[in-house]
């Protein structure tokens, strides 16, 4: 019974831990100024002019300071202890008696310098694996040599594991990656069926967590964690600023998603599902988007099936390495991100459920948010013509600029040690400084979509590039 208590105790503690941002935020918001006031008079030794700013003046910088402290400092918070309570609670893993067939389906079009190393790793997944396993790759209407290149690599790894089943299945056109899918689920015989990009290799550990996290937590479909690469070594600058990126979006934002059961999307690189479940889906309803693994996801939440995550079950995939690529990829995400939250889900925002409240800080944030960034960025030089004191003003920027870096240092440490367990994973969290970039054509992109949705577009899938020297080892 004292052990029960004191459970119970530890439970109410760590949920107080989600006061802290507010209190931190509050202090944040009410101190700042005024330490920034004391050392720009104290140490920078000048004193501000006594002339009145105008009101509106006033009400915008107000507005974007308060915007920031929120965003930062509450809502960041707020996240991280999410993260780290569950973290702290997230499944345990144990044996299973039964370890059910497996079915792998590889969509790919246009894959030849990536598809073969994506199935090498998941003959190593089906090797250490305790049950059986099919590979089932559905080229769909590639022009390049991807069907050849698949079909050279199963024989290669059918004389060191020849219990794998393979098969091999052509489109005589492209059709798209979800049609590419209903034909491989067409051909299985798993009970489980994993979805794997065909950019994508997974560790040979992998596939056997999620099969245990799925069935001892009676899950219907689970996720792993995401590391982006360029296949060559990870040494392109875009690629590591895309890993500090993923370090928050699954390290701390999948990981507070999944305290409260309402994993947002499983992602194409890295997902398992129930065979059952996912034709059931694929059967009742037509995708719509061009983000079909966010469209599915949401549609299982809708008829409340349950998902779940493992950050230490691990994948790879090839991440954009240009301009052109990141902000291709990024329109069509943030594009079928709105046009599943506003448009096919929207009934979602109105449940009174967890997941509800993420989907309203994702537009709120997200698109709403980026309008917000957008305007700021651009009225610096409004606020410095219209100040009171322009070099008050100056200085103000200053001083603020090594507070905000040690905040997003701070963060970024902490989504890099529930990420990689290391608060420097691979020297990454020097390179946050940098992260700015990512961030504002993030914020660019997201705003373009928004006003592209508002005429009505809903997206369209454009050809990836791939890093020309692709390691295939």
């Amino acid at each position: 019974m004292h052990t029960n208590d004191q459970g119970l105790t530890n439970f109410k503690l760590r949920y107080l831990l989600f006061g802290l941002p507010f209190i931190l935020g509050y202090i944040s918001w009410r101190w700042l100024p005024l330490i920034c006031h004391y050392i720009i008079t104290n140490f920078i030794g000048y004193l501000p002019a006594s002339v009145k700013a105008s009101w509106m003046w006033n009400i915008t910088v107000w507005f974007f300071y308060t915007w920031y402290v929120i965003l930062s400092v509450v809502i960041g918070g707020i996240l991280l202890v999410a993260s780290w309570i569950w973290h702290r609670k997230k499944p345990g893993m144990a044996r299973i008696k039964h370890f059910p067939k497996i079915s792998f389906i590889v969509p790919a079009y246009n894959e030849e310098r990536t598809i073969s190393k994506c199935i090498a790793s998941l003959f190593k997944c089906a090797a250490g694996y305790a049950g059986e396993s099919e590979i089932i790759v559905v080229d769909d209407g590639s022009t390049d040599r991807t069907a050849d290149v698949a079909k050279a690599t199963f024989e290669m790894n059918l004389k060191h594991w020849p219990k794998v089943d393979c098969k091999l299945l052509r489109h005589r056109r492209n059709l798209g990656k979800s049609e590419a899918i209903r034909t491989g689920l067409s051909r299985t015989s798993g009970e489980l069926v994993a979805i794997v990009d065909a950019d994508t290799w997974w560790d040979p550990e992998t596939l056997t967590q999620l099969v245990i996290l799925t069935k001892l937590n009676g899950l219907d479909a689970t996720t792993g964690y995401i590391h982006p690469s360029d296949g060559n070594g990870d040494v392109n600058l875009f690629v590591i600023l895309q890993q500090l990126e993923y370090s928050q979006g699954l390290g701390i934002f999948r990981s507070a998603q999944a305290l409260g059961n309402s994993v947002l999307v499983i992602p194409g690189p890295i997902s398992l599902y129930k065979a059952d479940v996912l034709k059931e889906i694929l059967k009742e309803i037509k995708i719509q988007s061009v983000t079909e693994d966010l469209e599915i996801t949401l549609e299982m939440h809708r008829r409340g099936y349950r998902i779940g995550y493992l950050p230490s079950a691990r994948s790879s995939t090839i991440a954009p390495t240009s301009f052109k690529t990141f902000w291709n990829q990024r329109m069509r995400w943030f594009i079928g991100g709105l046009h599943n939250i506003v448009g096919i889900h929207r009934k979602l925002l109105f449940m009174k459920r967890w997941l509800s409240l993420l989907l309203w800080y994702c537009l709120i944030t997200g698109y709403g948010g980026a309008i917000i960034e957008l305007l700021a960025v651009f009225s610096i030089p409004l606020l410095y013509w219209f100040a009171p004191d322009r070099l008050y003003f100056l200085y103000n920027l200053l001083v603020y600029t090594p507070l905000i870096l040690a905040i997003g240092t701070i963060y970024q440490a902490s989504a890099l040690k529930l990420a990689y367990n290391h608060y420097n994973h691979r020297k990454l969290l020097y390179y946050t400084p940098l992260y700015a970039i990512l961030r504002f054509i993030n914020v660019a992109a997201r705003s373009a979509c928004l006003v592209r949705y508002a005429f009505g577009f809903k997206g369209s899938w454009k050809p990836s590039e791939r890093p020309r020297n692709l390691n295939k080892n």
